[in-house]
């Protein structure tokens, strides 16, 4: 059996171009403007990855500090970080489909709480989309929904779920 060697590597916005590419392959319902993928970057360059296999980007994973139960609305800028954040927000975990089952989706995980920590933040969170909720809940993230969630990720798809996970 052939292995699947990968690695992840610190993200910047000379890999838009990448970011956006693999985003239209993985998100085509709901895609996200360049400069909206730039601003996660920008905005935080330690919660950002690329995922590299045989000498090409195959995924990435923008994350950043946000407001716990409040996630960002799609495809919006956000210009800054809100001096109230008490999250680590994943953003976006995008796999190319021929990574996936690889491990590299879990992989980077601990990277992110990592990074997390070092911030000072004791949970982590996200909105599951494209039936990805067993995913994450096999990394230790629980749905966290309410009415007013349900409402405001109407646009991130039917089966979209706000999910989050303490860190120790």
């Amino acid at each position: 059996m052939n292995e699947m060697t990968f690695r992840w590597r610190e993200a910047s916005l000379p890999d838009l171009a990448s970011v956006s590419e693999i985003q239209l392959a993985v998100h085509q319902a709901f895609p996200e403007d360049d400069a909206v993928l730039a601003d996660r970057i920008a905005l935080s360059p330690a919660g950002c990855f690329m995922l590299d296999s045989k000498g090409l980007s195959r995924g990435y994973v923008l994350s950043h500090p946000w407001l716990r139960g409040a996630p960002p609305s799609l495809n919006s800028l956000l210009g800054e970080i809100p001096e109230a954040a008490d999250t680590w927000y994943i953003h976006d975990l995008a796999l190319l489909p021929e990574m996936r089952g690889s491990g590299a989706g879990g992989g980077v995980l601990p990277m992110l709480a990592d990074v997390a920590r070092t911030e000072g933040f004791r949970s982590m969170s996200l909105v599951s989309v494209n039936g990805s909720r067993r995913f994450w809940e096999r990394q230790g993230f629980e749905v966290r929904m309410d009415e007013r969630l349900v409402q405001k990720l109407s646009s991130y798809g039917d089966d979209a779920l706000y999910m989050e996970r303490h860190l120790v």
